[in-house]
């Protein structure tokens, strides 16, 4: 194979900048699709199956969406982690080791023979997703120069989710009928065996590291109290959200565990200013606080952690929707979701063609406003007897709107933030944020549902009406989730310009005014 480095890429694409198309990078971009369609489908595909787990296992119903947790919380909190190891290691080698640990740990998890090892391997599988996320977007944002190939770069890899999202029903509706839920691991650790493959012979080898290079950083770089303090303090506040809804807010355990996770974020916080300000060179911060005092990037951040709460909300509690109230099978309700990997795929085509057409606050109000109104078909009393094509296919087609204009949009938009040596950290803070709100909303929305639930029954209703009124409870707390964010993009991205214009990583506010006079 030709070794291909990042560095001989872009001094192509600056001088004869046609030469690099979309056909010389579909490859790399293909597989390293791979890690988010691995990540979505690993999640999503043992929602379904989570009733056979745990009649095999004997896991009891209070203790059931652990299995989800276990993955979601290692999968966030090693995410900024890792993309500095990356940054520092070499993307290349992390993503391929990334996708074999995946398949091994995928593998543990289908052999469990009790309930506590498939915790285990349910969280090892997370930090699986957690090296091959912000690995994957760092190989783009530091391998394909900024432009239009990088545009529809991005919006083909953020189609790997809808697709992981309807593969993952499919796969785990079929199964759940016909055969035992361990199938579903077996197929989803071969899919990470064979994407660690194919990386190995498609991702450019990256040129040698050496002290002198600034765009390298070094292996002394990695900072360890940092990495230490804010994966500790992110892991303690997202057990202590999911445990305070079991356990109680006022127990102990949970007030204790706040606390400290509080504590050491603020630690963290602290820490990183302290390294940003010193400015020694050999010891750099994981994190570099002073980007958030762009108005403009902490906004992104605050749009995507709102959108994905809302959004997440959405896919679960319309599962619990058609599942547990209208009484559908596996494979009937896997087969509601189908309109949103169609619409989802074609709205990553045209997010691609779209990025440097059309200002990017323009494509975030649209894709915002569809999610909004996909939750506002499934909160309103709209009849439960209603057609599915009336409303739920609707709002599959118009949430599928909204992510795949929001995430190429967003995740364009950070990497394009920072420069070429933290693309690997860039990916890791859009995902970071991603899946803080994907974590720490599924809580909250369970108390939502709860209290409303609650309410309802102490008025008089049935339990069946009680339960269709917390779930519509919580596709309301969805709504407010991004019309918010819908607010933080009319007043905080205004002037953001085309964001697929723009040619120089972590410069985004000059280029933007360079090529677009109306940001």
């Amino acid at each position: 194979m030709q070794e291909l480095t990042p560095l001989s890429i872009q001094a192509t694409s600056a001088s004869t900048a046609k030469e690099v198309t979309i056909t010389q990078v579909a490859p790399l971009v293909l597989v390293l699709t791979g890690a988010t369609f691995l990540s979505t489908i690993s999640a999503q595909s043992v929602v379904i199956i989570l009733p056979q787990i745990s009649r095999d296992l004997n896991i009891p119903e209070t203790r059931q969406q652990w299995i989800v947790s276990a993955y979601a919380l290692p999968s966030a909190a090693f995410l900024l982690l890792c993309g500095k190891l990356a940054d520092v290691y070499g993307k290349r080698l992390l993503f391929i080791l990334g996708c074999f640990w995946l398949a091994a740990t995928t593998l543990g998890a289908a052999f469990s023979p009790v309930e506590v090892c498939i915790y285990i391997m349910r969280a090892l599988q997370g930090l699986g997703g957690a090296i091959t996320i912000p690995t994957a977007i760092g190989i783009i944002g530091h391998t394909i120069p900024p432009g239009r190939v990088k545009n529809y770069s991005f919006a083909i890899y953020s189609g790997g989710a809808p697709i992981g999202q309807v593969l993952g029903n499919i796969l785990a509706g079929v199964i759940s009928e016909w055969a035992n839920w361990k199938v579903v691991f077996f197929v989803i650790a071969g899919a990470a065996f064979i994407t660690g493959v194919a990386a190995f012979f498609v991702i450019p080898k990256e040129p040698s590291k050496n002290n002198d290079n600034a765009d390298h950083p070094r292996a002394s770089n990695v900072d360890w109290i940092g990495a230490f303090f804010f994966t500790s303090g992110l892991l303690l506040l997202l057990i202590a959200l999911s445990e305070g809804v079991s356990l109680g807010w006022d127990t102990p355990l949970v007030i204790t565990v706040l606390v400290v996770s509080v504590l050491f974020l603020g630690i963290f916080v602290t820490w990183q200013h302290h390294l940003e300000k010193k400015a020694d060179p050999g010891q750099e911060p994981l994190m570099r606080i002073s980007v958030f005092k762009v108005g403009r990037f902490s906004a992104a951040m605050v749009i995507v952690c709102l959108f994905t709460g809302g959004f997440t909300n959405f896919l679960v509690y319309s599962t619990y929707f058609y599942q547990d109230y209208q009484g559908q099978s596996p494979i009937e309700t896997t087969l509601r979701y189908v309109p949103l990997g169609i619409v989802g795929i074609l709205s990553t085509i045209a997010s691609g063609y779209l990025l440097d057409r059309i200002r990017g606050n323009y494509i975030l109000i649209f894709g915002l406003v569809s999610a909004t109104i996909a939750n506002l078909l499934f909160a309103v009393p709209i009849p439960p007897s209603t057609s599915y094509f009336a409303y739920g296919m609707p709002a599959m087609a118009l949430a599928a709107f909204g992510a795949d204009t929001i995430y190429p949009c967003i995740g364009l938009f950070t990497t394009q933030s920072l420069p070429r040596k933290d693309q690997g950290v860039a990916g890791a803070m859009f995902q970071t944020v991603a899946g803080i709100g994907r974590s720490m909303f599924l809580p909250i929305t369970s108390i939502v549902q709860a209290a409303a639930q609650s309410r309802l029954q102490r008025g008089g209703r049935g339990e069946k009406e009680s339960f269709l009124g917390g779930l519509r409870a919580v596709e309301w707390f969805c709504v407010g989730c991004t019309a918010v964010a819908l607010g933080v993009t009319v007043v905080g991205l205004r002037n953001i310009g085309k964001i697929g214009l723009l040619k120089k990583l972590g410069n985004v506010q000059s280029d933007a005014k360079e090529k677009d006079p109306e940001a």
